[in-house]
This record gives structure tokens, C-alpha cells and sequence, in this order.
């Protein structure tokens, strides 16, 4: 069974940031590439996209469209190719 890899929301929008999921551009079972931008997030003061940081198949998503995460919080599982 292939190991799940977590993906966090990135330290690049500031240590204790809330940031809002505005849009998924993949799916569960949706294969990426590293760099891909895979999800949408926007903080009190900007929109940001998020890259893929490895290349693989998106498992789960933890945070839904509409729902808020903290920089460093798990959004999504996926495996690791």
C-alpha cells in the first residue's frame, strides 16, 4: 500500500496566517506533477496559489472550498510517485 504524503498550507504567507480554500484545481484520485498548483488559498490580504511540492495522486482533501487552515496545517493527502 503506498505511504500517504501530507500536504500543509505554506510558510511563505506568515507565521500564524488563517488563509481561506477558495478553489481545488484537483480532485481525490486526480494525478499532479510537482508544481502544479493544486489549490487556491486567500489570507486577509491576498490570494495565493499552491504548488504541488512533489509529484503524485491526490488522496483526500481535509480542508474543503469555504473552510479556513493555519500556515503549517495538513490540507490534503496524496501518494508520493
Amino acid at each position: 500500500m503506498p505511504k500517504l504524503k501530507e500536504i500543509v498550507l505554506p510558510k511563505e504567507l506568515g507565521e500564524g496566517t488563517e488563509s481561506s480554500i477558495v478553489l481545488w484545481y484537483k480532485e481525490p484520485g486526480d494525478n499532479f506533477e510537482k508544481g502544479d498548483t493544486l489549490v487556491e488559498v486567500q489570507t486577509e490580504k491576498v490570494a495565493f496559489e499552491v504548488e504541488a511540492p512533489f509529484s503524485g495522486k491526490l488522496s483526500e482533501i481535509k480542508v474543503k472550498r469555504g473552510e479556513t487552515a493555519k500556515v503549517g496545517e495538513v490540507i490534503a493527502l496524496a501518494e508520493a510517485s
